[in-house]
């Protein structure tokens, strides 16, 4: 097995300054750091993470709290997110809050004994009182996937996406319009915003309020689904009807309950969800959906958060808001 001393030797460098390479010192330069991280590659050369923690005073361990990892959305961003973690030589603590806020404040506090070096969280509510605790700890700590403005966060415009599917159901010619999840979202005020701003009067909007949102599991899924199928029975719409729901897995209960009343899609139900998972393509009808930037907000939101606790950033407030884009498919 390679050690320190064997990469030293093939460099041509000092082992102070190859572990200065591997501690992502800012004081060797680029050309030293290709050289070295050279023979690394061609050495198959592990470093010792527990000596490298211990010298630094660094766990090198991240976490990772999200309100739902069943979600391909939530697992196309812990991809991203791990991926350039482990580029940079940190292990990520993976914990799933179960969209629930009295589970978030218990992994928070457990995670003074684990001695983490930062945290990434996506809330489960914008009241969840894991905020005040990690609002009064010293972790650094990045909020992803949603904004706050107590944090530093990378977000996507929500609002926007809202108004992307309100002018897209219009342009196909929908006279009725239907949201699926909960109100407290900018998403939804995005679209009903933009419908009353249209001139669609009150009485062709109509929302079908899911409660909980979180359907990581195939009971809550199921009951989501009998909503939306009990809906359409007692259905007063004669005209096109657009539904935007909250996330892809709520749109696809809904195309079943379409699928399960004989109805069509898309000539009486065109359909838009939100996130653009890899489902959308894999289902059929595929699913019209709002785009979210996946790859950009883990790696973005991973990048910062190493920069925090490098010290590489001020304290000051950052917050990243990306624009989310509709992709058009077989249910509009």
């Amino acid at each position: 097995m390679a050690t320190m001393k064997d990469i030293a030797n093939k460099a041509g460098v000092s082992q102070a300054t190859v572990s200065r390479v591997m501690s992502d010192s800012s004081s060797v330069s680029q050309k030293t750091k290709a050289m070295v991280m050279e023979w690394v590659r061609k050495l198959d050369f592990e470093p010792n993470y527990s000596a490298r923690a211990l010298a630094s005073s660094r766990s090198y361990l991240i976490c990772l709290v999200l309100p739902d990892v069943m979600n391909p959305y939530f697992a196309d961003i812990i991809y991203h997110v791990e991926k350039i973690a482990s580029f940079n030589g940190f292990n990520i603590l993976l914990c799933n809050s179960d969209g629930d806020p009295k589970r978030e404040v218990d992994i928070l506090k457990s995670l003074k004994s684990r001695q983490v070096d930062g945290v990434l969280i996506g809330f489960s509510d914008n009241h969840s009182p894991a905020i005040k605790i990690l609002r009064d700890s010293e972790l650094p700590t990045v909020v992803i996937t949603q904004f706050h403005e107590d944090f530093d966060c990378v977000a996507v415009d929500h609002y926007a996406g809202g108004e992307m599917a309100a002018r897209h159901f219009m342009d196909q010619g929908a006279e009725y319009f239907i949201y699926q999840g909960h109100t407290d979202d900018d998403k939804f005020r995005g679209y009903y915003n933009t419908l009353k701003d249209a001139g669609i009067p009150e009485d062709r909007l109509d929302i079908m309020d899911l409660g909980h949102v979180w359907y990581h599991t195939p009971q809550r899924a199921h009951k989501a689904y009998r909503r939306a199928l009990e809906y359409l029975q007692n259905r007063k719409y004669d005209s096109k009807t657009g539904v935007f729901s909250y996330n892809d897995l709520s749109a696809f209960g809904f195309i079943h309950a379409v699928q399960d009343m004989h109805l069509t899609i898309p000539e009486q139900y065109s359909i838009v969800g939100f996130d653009d998972t890899f489902m959308c393509q894999v289902m059929r009808p595929t699913l019209t959906s709002i785009a979210q930037p996946k790859e950009e907000i883990g790696q973005l939101a991973i990048k910062y958060l190493l920069a925090k606790i490098d010290k590489k950033v001020d304290t000051g407030r950052e917050s990243f808001l990306l624009t989310p884009r509709l992709v058009q498919r077989e249910t509009t």
